[in-house]
């Protein structure tokens, strides 16, 4: 058996020949990956095999992490390094860390583990340890990339192993209170206080033993009364206020959730929105607009201040809103709603066939095929129309019914999502709210435009606006600078009041994320 195979099954190591140096036996387990060997040291897969290789290959297979003082040195700073990323959500033994502690650890085994943590973990700071793709196929931002094998370069030549990696983490300053929050969670002790297991709403009156269990969980360790009194119902309140949840008394699956979770949980949670960090680009403008879909909030930041917030409606968790980044290039007075031909075909072809004249009295009109102009939609017979035949355009003209109500701002982009008023804001009186299309809808679309006009230069008031509203006449503005919106979704951030804080998660994306993180590479 080759030295090789030794090496590649992680036994042996010691008996390896000694007349062959570092750089031959590099150049020899190279060629051996070439000819089709695992790319495997002492039983552990090589993250970065291919920039491993180009790394060699580059400066004639010499070796960087073996064979003087300084070596030693520069290990001792990536193991480091590979510890410290533990903070942020890592499992440092997935860097092979085990291995590079060591003592009597094969030269060649411990250079070539070296070489791959480095690159791994320059890869995973700047990037994410996970591709979001293969986590949720709707989120498309993504942050520049620099080559890791520049870096280990460039962190050799400085001397500087743990600096460089330090320096790829996400600078935002909300990434930063994440890693604090996480630090301040871990240092908790948990409590002993049991769960209350899951069953029908508990609600005032009621009595039993969950409403015993809810009451410890709530008030803490003691003895309570199995009844659902004045003063649990107050503490139920209070908590789903700090909670972002309806706030009505009623313990439900939501509300249950929470009241269930234990600082590892959160640790979770936060170990998923760090990750998420690590998705978003790394510099963002000094001038934006994010919408939190997780937070059913929108918040504008102007020269890298936050300037205002409002509350939106994002999409339903079976029509999400998806995550992505467009800039915001015009806003449309009065517009008209084309319906989007998902929405046409499993919202409106029911409502059209059972009764077209109440859609047509709030404005619904439709272009059939080979006609250019518009007609009400009760001239058409929709008995025989199904989605599958549906060759329609549907629309519904401006007015006080319009599903896009007032105001809509445009961001193009493949998901036909923007930001728009709505004619009913009944449903921003609650505290979650998933309940559009996937659009996302605005509590103050007229605040939004006084924002995005004096940003823009163009200033206006409120009464100039209100005025063109008021005049029913559509209109389109142009911006004259395009304004980028991101549209992310985070269930820990920090609030208006720099604290961090936690939301359901709506769509369910965390724990897909947690457990990959949390396995073995």
């Amino acid at each position: 058996m080759s030295w090789v195979r030794w090496l590649l099954c992680g036994v042996g190591l010691a008996v390896v020949s000694a007349r062959a140096d570092t750089s031959v036996e590099l150049r020899q387990y190279l060629e051996s990956l070439d000819a089709g060997s695992p790319a495997i040291v002492a039983d552990q897969r090589l993250l970065a095999a291919k920039e491993l290789q180009r790394f060699y290959r580059q400066r004639q297979h010499q070796a960087v992490w073996v064979d003087n003082e300084v070596s030693e040195q520069l290990v001792a700073d990536l193991i480091a390094a590979i510890e410290s990323s533990g903070q942020h959500g890592f499992l440092p033994d997935n860097y092979h860390l085990a291995l590079l502690q060591r003592e009597g650890l094969h030269p060649l085994a411990r250079e070539l583990l070296a070489t791959d943590a480095f690159l791994a973990q320059a890869r995973h700071r700047q990037n994410g340890v996970l591709d979001p793709k293969t986590i949720d196929p709707e989120w498309s931002l993504s942050r520049e990339t620099r080559d890791p094998v520049g870096l280990l370069n460039e962190a050799l030549a400085q001397g500087q192993i743990q600096a460089t990696l330090n320096g790829l983490w996400p600078i935002h300053q909300e990434y930063q209170a994440l890693l604090d929050k996480r630090a301040q969670l871990l240092a908790m002790q948990d409590t002993e206080t049991a769960e209350v297991p899951p069953g029908p709403a508990l609600k005032p009156g009621m009595q039993g033993e969950r409403v015993t269990l809810l009451k410890q969980r709530l008030l803490g360790p003691g003895e309570y009364s199995d009844a659902f009194d004045a003063t649990l119902e107050a503490s139920v309140r209070a908590f789903q206020a700090a909670a972002g949840l309806d706030v009505d008394g009623v313990v439900g699956a939501a509300t249950l959730e929470r009241l269930n979770a234990s600082h590892f949980s959160w640790i979770d949670r936060v170990d998923a929105n760090l990750e998420r960090w690590r998705w978003l680009p790394d510099v963002l403008p000094e001038t934006y607009l994010r919408v939190n879909i997780a937070a059913f909030s929108l918040r504008a930041i102007r020269n890298n201040k936050d300037d205002y917030r409002m509350n939106v409606i994002v999409g339903k968790p079976f029509r999400r809103t998806p995550v992505f980044s467009e800039s915001m290039k015009y806003f449309v007075y009065n517009p008209y709603w084309n319906v989007p031909p998902s929405i046409a075909t499993k919202d409106k072809l029911p409502l059209l066939r059972k009764d077209a004249g109440a859609l047509e009295s709030i404005g619904y009109e439709v272009k059939v095929p080979h006609q250019s102009q518009f007609i009400g939609v009760s001239q058409v017979d929709w008995t025989g129309v199904t989605p599958r035949n549906f060759n329609y355009v549907l629309r519904q003209q401006p007015g006080p019914k319009n599903a896009l109500g007032s105001l809509k701002f445009m961001l193009p982009n493949p998901y036909a999502v923007y930001l728009h008023d709505t004619p009913d804001h009944n449903l921003f009186q609650k505290q979650e709210r998933g309940f559009s299309s996937g659009c996302v809808r605005l509590s103050d679309p007229l605040g939004l435009a006084y924002w995005v006009l004096n940003t823009d230069g163009q200033s206006q008031s409120r009464q100039d606006i209100q005025q063109q509203i008021d005049s029913r006449e559509t209109r389109t503005v142009y911006l004259k600078k395009p304004i980028p919106v991101y549209i992310v979704y985070l269930t820990a951030f920090v609030d208006e009041n720099g604290e961090v804080v936690f939301r359901r998660d709506l769509y369910q994306r965390d724990q897909p994320i947690v457990r990959q993180l949390r396995q073995e590479f």
